[in-house]
């Protein structure tokens, strides 16, 4: 969740329409910088604290956040989705391999401060309270969280509620307009011993367009996007720096676009001969994908439903591909 989030939508609308772009990129880096330290879900603690840990204790570093789909597929039809939920087919995430990710995870940092165990929407997975424990069981210190859109949480039997309680997961769900029962929910994690938090409710959602040509430059886009959309994220094995370019293949596949050029330089893996310092140096820096965002034509717009037109991830400035 962004600080931005609570900036009111009337302020931040004001503030596009009367300073120029560049103005707000800075001013907005500047407040991460005091509110986080660090501009990013990567670290987030003074530089002093990573070089004494590094240098003098040598332990492995800390990673502030990552997060892992349970399904790639969603209930809940969002425009513009940036999971590209929306256009996956129905996906299910493997126990096995999703267990493989978290120990390889956990042996690469001294510490992980949160998890988010998202999609899609995970609570359509059947065996979601095995990811649950899984997760918790690899990471016995770390703030874990479920994220769910809510439809299906009153719908969900004791044996989730006992496997939140017993990990102490915490249930997230996204405030979208979407009249959930918003008691009803509250009161069934208070009768189950589970802690509920609800998204910050808003009126605005951004884009980041893509423009599937690329030529944008990738450090500009990298440095401006941080606080926006640049969430680790986990995938078959490897950790991408964001959601657009671990499932990028969704995107093209579903609009044919053939000028989008996907890399294995745009993600790192996490088995094998790795270690965390390498996963940490790669997630501060921009990877190839970054020339495919359009950050000077980011654009804010009010929830609503999909049409699954290209548009909807795509600038009208740039241009948006042609699609079969």
């Amino acid at each position: 969740m962004s600080i931005f989030d609570k900036t009111p939508a009337w302020a931040r609308r004001a503030a596009r329409t009367l300073l120029p772009a560049p103005w707000i990129d800075r001013a907005r880096q500047w407040v991460l910088r005091r509110h986080y330290r660090t501009i990013s879900m990567v670290e987030r603690e003074p530089r002093i604290v990573v070089w004494f840990r590094r240098s003098i204790l040598r332990k492995k570093p800390v990673l502030h956040h990552f997060e892992v789909h349970i399904t790639d597929h969603c209930n809940l039809n969002c425009k513009g989705c940036a999971h590209f939920s929306n256009l996956c087919p129905p996906t299910f995430a493997d126990i096995d391999e999703f267990t493989a990710d978290m120990n390889s995870m956990a042996s690469l940092f001294s510490e992980v401060r949160q998890i988010y165990l998202l999609g899609g929407e995970p609570l359509l997975h059947p065996q979601l309270t095995e990811f649950v424990y899984a997760a918790r069981e690899a990471f016995p210190r770390t703030r874990i969280y479920l994220m769910t859109n809510g439809l299906l949480v009153t719908r969900m039997g004791p044996e989730f509620w006992e496997s939140l309680a017993k990990t102490h997961t915490v249930l997230l769900a996204d405030s979208y307009p979407i009249n959930l029962p918003v008691d009803e929910i509250n009161k069934l994690g208070r009768e189950h011993g589970v802690e509920v938090e609800w998204t910050i409710p808003r009126e605005e959602f951004f884009k980041i367009p893509i423009d599937p040509a690329g030529g944008h430059d990738a450090q500009s886009s990298f440095n401006r996007c941080q606080g926006f959309n640049n969430c680790p994220i986990i995938r078959n094995g490897r950790i991408y720096p964001c959601a657009y370019t671990a499932f990028a293949d969704v995107f093209r596949e579903r609009f044919d676009v053939d000028t989008l050029t996907l890399s294995d330089a745009d993600s790192i893996s996490i088995r094998g001969d790795v270690d965390g310092e390498r996963v940490i140096e790669f997630l501060r820096r921009p990877v190839p994908w970054c020339a495919n965002c359009d950050m000077d034509n980011r654009e804010f717009y009010t929830w609503g439903r999909s049409g699954r037109d290209v548009s909807e991830w795509t600038s009208s400035e740039s241009g948006g591909p042609s699609v079969s």
